[in-house]
């Protein structure tokens, strides 16, 4: 008798251990984009309910539930944006480390044991040059007064008390990710966007200039040293951003970034326009879509981030731009422009190790969502060409 107990309670411990394992199976299990076949839905069924998902109608902007579990909406009109979750209980829990959800492939996965529901975003954005007119005040050059500031860019000016309306994330769609990742590896802020088409570059209307909110590197040497006739085509910095830089970033968004040229023209003085489009031009290919910034980016009059201090969050710290300091051919090799701890420009010599923010062009065609502040900042939903 005692054996018949004994045996019935193991085969009761199997039974929950296979039991649990297979509810760990599920929990685990990707919700795709594509319609559930009969096997998977049997294996998920019961949980169907625990999934929400809320679009932005495409008609009047406001969030409606979809009815359709088993289908993402389409990511060439709506772009994830975050998820809201709760417990059985109906308390709120971390959704970053229960949800993820993978661009690339567009699949959402739920990491946790225990029962939880889930409401996923998706928002459809709108136009980056108009949600920035709506939404960039008075700062932005391109809303109510509708002009065009510097090389056929709308640009954001005034000082770091008033731009509070550029910030930008880059590498992902949700905001708290964005906004309190420690090292900053997803915060930007836009320089400009483009208001006319550049043949010569292969730069086209609409297309964002966006710089990294924080320094990628703080100890980078512009060039080798001046032997080796430094420009920025062979420069050791350019390389770094164009390897290391542009390597750290997921297929998904490397395909954002656009390629093309780069106006180069050393420069003499730290006044005036670096960078005339009658200067040379850099061919742009796949190693030579990361820069830094212009001299014109940084030193025109009304300029953001032209700004003592503040514009590099009070860092004090030397940060490279593209722009060599030409005087004449000697100086050129050995010398390019840095902004200075002070906040002004100053040559340096090009082995010297100074910060670098990567610079560069988004595809055309984004939209856009959000603010644009610190807080909530801009989140791109799609990219109609990447």
């Amino acid at each position: 008798m005692k054996k018949k107990i004994i045996l019935r309670v193991l085969i009761l411990l199997l039974i929950l251990i296979l039991g649990y394992e297979s509810y760990s199976y599920v929990k685990d299990l990707s919700i795709s984009n594509k319609p559930l076949d009969v096997n998977t839905k049997e294996i998920i069924k019961g949980n169907d309910k625990s999934i929400a998902i809320w679009v932005q109608d495409s008609e009047d902007d406001e969030w409606h539930e979809a009815t359709n579990r088993d289908s993402w909406p389409s990511p060439t009109t709506h772009g994830y944006v975050g998820a809201e979750c709760t417990d059985s209980e109906g308390s709120k829990v971390d959704s970053l480390s229960i949800i993820s959800f993978d661009l690339n492939t567009y699949t959402a996965t739920i990491k946790t044991k225990q029962t939880i529901y889930c409401t996923l975003y998706f928002a459809k954005g709108e136009p980056a040059l108009d949600h920035l007119k709506a939404k960039g005040g008075s700062t932005f050059a391109g809303g109510g007064e509708h002009t065009t500031i510097v090389d056929g860019m709308y640009r954001f000016r005034g000082d770091s008390t008033l731009v509070t309306s550029n910030y930008i994330c880059f590498g992902t769609t949700v905001e708290d990710v964005c906004t309190t990742n420690a090292s900053g590896n997803y915060m930007y802020r836009i320089i400009g966007i483009t208001s006319e088409d550049d043949s010569k570059i292969n730069l086209y209307k609409n297309q964002l200039k966006i710089i990294r909110a924080v320094p990628y590197n703080t100890k980078q040497q512009w060039g080798k040293n001046g032997l080796d006739n430094s420009n920025w085509g062979s420069s050791q910095v350019k390389n770094y951003l164009n390897s290391t830089f542009l390597s750290s970033i997921s297929t998904y968004w490397n395909s954002m970034i656009s390629q093309h040229g780069w106006y180069i023209k050393d420069q003499t003085s730290s006044s005036g326009y670096a960078e005339p489009k009658d200067g040379q031009i850099i061919s742009g290919d796949a190693n030579n879509r990361i820069g830094l910034m212009y001299l014109t980016d940084y030193n025109i009059a009304g300029n953001w981030i032209l700004i003592k201090n503040s514009w590099n969050s009070n860092t004090a710290i030397e940060e490279w731009t593209m722009t060599r300091y030409g005087y004449d051919d000697e100086m050129a090799w050995w010398y390019a422009w840095a902004v200075n701890s002070y906040g002004t420009l100053q040559y340096r010599y090009v082995g010297t190790e100074d910060a670098v923010r990567p610079v560069f062009y988004l595809q055309s065609n984004v939209n856009l969502t959000g603010e644009g502040t610190k807080d909530h900042p801009y989140i791109i939903t799609t990219m109609n060409n990447a």
